[in-house]
């Protein structure tokens, strides 16, 4: 949710000072047209990434607590875990969906 209010912000500034800037229009242009190619980047790494993610954890067995908290080290304990669980106890997971 943060990401989308992030990202709504960014484009309303980006807006506000296009309009502003009519001398910077061709830089503006470019770095619209580089932000184009860069979303679809993503959108694309996403696609692929989500579901890869969702069979290695299906492939590993591996359930979450249901409440890590929201500091980093708790991610960072969870992700350990995972990537351990992978490495370690079931390689074969890993080296299936590179």
């Amino acid at each position: 949710m943060k990401l989308i209010k992030v990202t709504l912000v960014f484009s309303l500034l980006a807006l506000v000072f296009v309009s502003q800037t009519e001398a910077q229009n061709p830089i503006w242009e470019n770095w619209l047209a580089c932000n184009r190619i860069g979303t679809k980047a993503l959108g694309s790494l996403l696609r692929e990434t989500i579901p890869t993610v969702r069979n290695l954890l299906n492939c590993i067995d591996y359930n979450p607590p249901t409440d890590i908290g929201n500091s980093y080290l708790s991610k960072l304990k969870l992700y350990y875990e995972l990537l351990k669980r992978g490495a370690l106890d079931k390689t074969q997971c890993l080296i299936v969906p590179l």
